[in-house]
């Protein structure tokens, strides 16, 4: 059996893919723990320079690796040089020089008392073993290259699965790894099919699971880890909001709201997904959004001067035409776009942007996964951060206000992963920074010191240099009575008094 590749966009066939079989899945994780055994006794300095390689294999392919993105994704190229293949060289510079700061650290404990018995603890961390990647199809490149990069340099094997939308991009970082000659065999292996054929095994052979997806596949995934307690790091989907107080810098933030929705056609977990305008400057903010989004090129994403290409397949059209008419029903007023473009055969929506929204539409409550922007307005920052927290996502939010200590004060108490002060998406380039989000979003982090603490398990080690019995050792005779009552003038003693 194979898996076609299809050009959203043109609706050409790109390739194809074998797919894998259950069965070979199985001797593919047999090889990838045997591999793994060998590749964890080098140091993480000799790791992070095998891995770091990479970089030598992706400069000489940079447009190839874009086009190929567009390809399977519908971003333009540029757009996929920017967002994906730039941040994973720029993340392979970073995490080469960062790695050994993290998984060599020997964390010294403070034992109190009992260090004066000549007994010390640390912390050290070790590899988990093999780790399964489960890649989306929305950043195919980036977001799956960032996992296996940790994963491998923090000293594991990994059994990677691309989605069927992008297996040629899941093909392609394969080929990246396999440029490295000092890259053992079997320590990176690349699989194709669908995750209710691969799924299984995929959870219950790993020791790890790294998946970004939706919601709803997060949980079965959570789900069936727990049948053989495995722990998993989920990075779900998002309803992110950005919310416009009155002295804002107005131009830039109505770019940013333009990017970071359209970005990729809003297949973004972390897009811009509400916008909270004061309403002091609701009326006129949204003027001047529609104008500027109405300037926005559409095409094919390969031709020059493109600013929002397609969907990643009719299936993903269609639930977002759903939702647009969902909303109109429910008295959403379509403020542009609102429709499949008609100029185009592909899986193309124009860049929607939704008024007389209310907090407790659908629109607003459930994620969609495309060019849409609903439009909700605020009386208070107080009110904006009770509306931007009724809601069961809490990937990124973005306050923007020239008073920066107003907007970090109000970060604190948004529930969100990561909160940008005048800022939008992006921070998924910044390699330090963590990446994951609360509720409904997911569970655990990506990049930076906890991505690689992800991966790996904390061992702690226990010395004692006393000569001695312990005191607290049997037989339990008068001797050790008299002792106890010196313990417990200790333990009166930690007593906290005002």
């Amino acid at each position: 059996m194979v898996i076609k590749s299809t050009n959203p966009a043109t609706l050409e066939i790109n390739g194809e893919v074998e797919e894998t079989s259950p069965e070979a899945l199985e001797k593919i994780f047999d090889e990838a723990r045997a591999a793994q055994r060998k590749w964890r006794l080098l140091s993480t300095a000799k790791r992070a320079r095998i891995i770091v390689k990479v970089n030598e294999y992706i400069a000489d392919h940079i447009d190839d690796i874009s086009v190929i993105i567009s390809k399977e994704t519908g971003k333009p190229p540029l757009e996929a040089f920017n967002a994906e293949v730039y941040g994973i060289m720029d993340a392979a510079f970073y995490y080469y020089n960062n790695a050994e700061k993290v998984l060599d650290a020997k964390e010294e404990l403070d034992l109190g008392f009992y260090s004066s018995l000549d007994k010390s603890s640390f912390i050290v961390y070790k590899p988990v073993g093999v780790v399964s990647v489960i890649g989306p199809y929305n950043y195919p490149f980036a977001i799956p290259f960032n996992q296996i990069m940790q994963s491998l340099i923090a000293g594991n094997s990994v059994v990677f699965k691309p989605s069927s939308d992008t297996v040629l991009v899941g093909k392609k970082i394969q080929d990246v790894f396999d440029s490295i000659d000092d890259l053992p065999s079997g320590v990176l292996t690349t699989v194709f099919g669908s995750g209710s054929v691969l799924g299984n095994v995929l959870v219950s052979k790993a020791n790890r699971v790294v998946f970004t997806g939706s919601t709803e596949t997060g949980k079965a995934i959570m789900k069936k880890a727990a049948e053989t307690l495995t722990p998993v790091c989920l990075e779900l989907g998002g309803k992110s909001e950005m919310i416009i107080l009155p002295d804002a810098n107005l131009d830039r933030a109505i770019l940013a709201a333009r990017w970071g929705c359209f970005t990729n056609s809003g297949q973004v977990c972390s897009s811009v997904k509400r916008l909270y305008l004061h309403e002091s400057i609701a009326k006129d903010f949204t003027r001047r959004l529609v104008d500027a989004t109405k300037k926005l090129k559409q095409g094919n994403p390969t031709d020059p001067g493109v600013d929002v290409g397609a969907m990643v397949n009719e299936t993903q059209m269609n639930k977002v035409l759903q939702a647009i008419d969902g909303a109109k029903k429910e008295g959403a007023m379509v403020l542009c776009g609102g429709r499949r473009n008609p100029a185009f055969k592909g899986y193309f929506i124009e860049p929607t942007i939704l008024g007389n929204c209310k907090n407790a539409m659908q629109c607003v409550q459930r994620e969609i996964f495309g060019p849409v922007l609903p439009i909700i307005t605020f009386k208070t920052a107080g009110e904006a951060v009770a509306l931007a927290n009724n809601n069961p996502y809490g990937l990124t939010s973005s306050i923007w206000t020239e008073n920066y200590e107003e907007g970090i004060k109000l970060a604190k108490e948004i529930d969100s992963g990561t909160v940008m002060i005048n800022e939008v998406v992006y921070t998924f380039a910044l390699a330090p920074t963590p990446w994951g989000g609360v509720k409904s979003s997911g569970i655990g982090r990506t990049h930076g010191k906890m991505g690689f603490l992800e991966v790996v398990d904390p061992l702690h080690i226990h010395v004692d240099k006393y000569n001695a019995p312990d005191a607290w050792w049997m037989p339990y005779d008068k001797d050790f009575a008299e002792m106890m009552e010196n313990f417990k003038l200790i333990a009166k003693s930690l007593i906290v008094r005002d």
